[in-house]
């Protein structure tokens, strides 16, 4: 006959998978520290610029992707564009170190922006994976803010950052 394990013995196994839970339950998050304000060197950049371009481009094109709004989109209205570029200062940075994020479907954004003629500053967008923002010195993290940002800029829809990734097309 077996007996009744001790209530030690229980609380302790519950306390093992209460812990358990909480660390894999980390597992694959990110937690980043804001960027902080915009500097005054990237306020007066901000300033200036009048132009935005967005290119799409899709490392994986055979994972059949379908987007509600063409690869090229030119952004020409002075305050949009200052508050797509303001929306990128202000995004986290990405501290050092090895992440494991969400699947990275390949799918990346091009923004070059313009003050006049002049090419101002290019910047990359991954729209999936851990939606890292490179071009701007440290790496940054993109967020639904940001994303929002953009689709109103670009006119699209709806503006919520699910367009940016693309919708897989079954067969």
């Amino acid at each position: 006959m077996r007996s009744r394990p001790s209530v030690s013995r229980s609380v302790a196994c519950l306390a093992l998978l209460a812990v358990a839970v909480l660390l894999f339950s980390a597992c694959g998050s990110r937690r980043v520290p804001p960027s902080g304000k915009v500097s005054p060197a990237a306020s007066q950049l901000v300033a200036r610029l009048d132009r935005l371009e967005v290119r799409r481009t899709d490392a994986f094109p055979q994972n059949h992707l379908r987007f509600s709004f063409p690869a090229q989109v030119v952004v020409s209205d002075p305050p949009q564009v200052r508050r797509v570029a303001s929306a990128l200062f202000a995004l986290p940075t990405l501290p050092p170190g090895v992440y494991n994020g969400p699947a990275d479907l390949g799918v990346t954004y091009h923004l070059t922006f313009f003050a006049g003629a002049r090419l101002a500053l290019t910047v990359t967008v991954d729209a999936t994976g851990m939606e890292t923002v490179e071009g701007m010195g440290a790496k940054r993290t993109a967020d639904q803010s940001f994303w929002a940002t953009l689709a109103m800029a670009m006119r699209l829809p709806d503006p919520g950052g699910v367009a940016f990734g693309g919708t897989v097309v079954r067969s």
